[in-house]
């Protein structure tokens, strides 16, 4: 059983990362409500997008727009993450062409939409029991009382390893934080990478409980529990926007 659904999972994340690969080379601009964002704006995933429209200019650039479901409410604060608008080359003429209703409307059908975020948010995390690749056993009484972090990536993620300096970071910022990330590789295929990138996260390595329990397939996933053992936020995919919207949720955490 468990082979199969490692096999399963290995189907879906092929398939999320071409979508990733084709979405982060360079710098990746979206366009949301009128405003730029650097990587996909904080707080949404595909499963709050009804339509993808490609927005060009005259000299190649390109932005994606994101049309958001009706009954899906955007945190007021995410604006705060935007991209100014002359720092986005030919954000006039993508700018005209959104507000004209161009642009190129994409097939969304084939996107992969399995973490269900409303589903979860407020909610307890859930009873665990992991080793970590050093053999160290941790359950729900190791981590109550602090806040903690739980990153899922897996080696053939180009997004994963590229956010890892990021995230090392945060460590530095608030070390009163227990920091997990998790996946289904061996501790043997990752190590290079987590000593050499590195990653300095507790590694949860050969290991499906967290991705079954959430449903997770495309990747990175970040989420963030509180003091309480209660979910506050949940993050897919990353770039610029995401990560600092992430570390000032984790600053209020912190602080609580």
């Amino acid at each position: 059983m468990t082979g199969k659904i490692l096999s399963l999972f290995l189907i879906l994340i092929a398939v999320w990362a071409g979508l990733c690969s084709a979405q982060t080379a360079g710098k990746k601009y979206y366009l949301m409500d009128g405003l730029f964002f650097e990587g996909m704006p904080p707080c949404v995933s595909s499963d709050n997008v009804v339509a993808f429209i490609v927005h060009k200019d005259s000299e190649g650039h390109e932005v994606m727009e994101l049309r958001l479901r009706k009954s899906f409410v955007l945190p007021e604060d995410v604006s705060r993450y935007a991209t100014p608008a002359e720092d986005v080359p030919g954000s006039e003429a993508f700018l005209m062409s959104y507000r004209g209703g161009m642009g190129q409307k994409l097939p969304i059908g084939g996107a992969v939409r399995t973490l269900k975020t409303e589903e979860w948010m407020g909610k307890a995390f859930p009873d665990f029991k992991v080793k970590d690749t050093a053999g160290r056993e941790w359950t729900n009484a190791d981590v109550v009382g602090r806040p903690m972090v739980l990153n899922f990536w897996y080696t053939g993620c180009g997004p994963c390893i590229r956010e890892m300096p990021e995230l090392n970071k945060w460590m530095e910022l608030y070390p009163d934080v227990t920091y997990f990330a998790t996946t289904f590789d061996s501790a043997a295929q990752i190590k290079k990478i987590v000593e050499n990138r590195p990653f300095l996260f507790t590694q949860i390595a050969d290991e499906l409980f967290f991705f079954t329990a959430f449903n997770v397939s495309g990747m990175p996933v970040t989420i963030l529990v509180d003091k309480k053992g209660i979910i506050r936020h949940i993050e897919q995919g990353t770039g610029t926007a995401k990560l600092r919207y992430m570390q000032d949720k984790l600053q209020e955490l912190v602080s609580e």
